[in-house]
């Protein structure tokens, strides 16, 4: 059996890597998924953040959203999943669904 033949019909998934990362790897695994270089990402960041911020928001929810390379769930998807199991957080869900049945 062919081991590269295996990896070469995976699909292709956005993920943050290790390998030359800066920060959280976001722009090296987004260069990595497109195809591109990772200094062409970090660019385009740089510009959306100097006219109007949206680079550092962009990159905020890339991190939260995109699991690492290793990892199988992404952080928010950890916190949601805490959250939902938190016995205070299930109490505060049902009181505000409990709010607008009574509308």
């Amino acid at each position: 059996m062919d081991l590269h033949k295996d990896t070469q019909n995976a699909p292709k998934q956005l993920r943050r890597t290790r390998d030359g990362r800066m920060v959280a790897g976001v722009c090296s695994g987004a260069a990595k998924y497109f195809e591109v270089d990772a200094n062409i990402i970090r660019l385009a960041l740089a510009v959306l953040t100097v006219f109007g911020g949206a680079g550092v928001a962009a990159y905020v929810i890339a991190w939260v959203l995109v699991p690492e390379e290793d990892a199988a769930t992404s952080i928010g998807e950890d916190l949601l999943k805490k959250a939902q199991e938190n016995p205070g957080v299930q109490d505060a869900v049902q009181r505000a669904k409990d709010a607008f049945a009574k509308r």
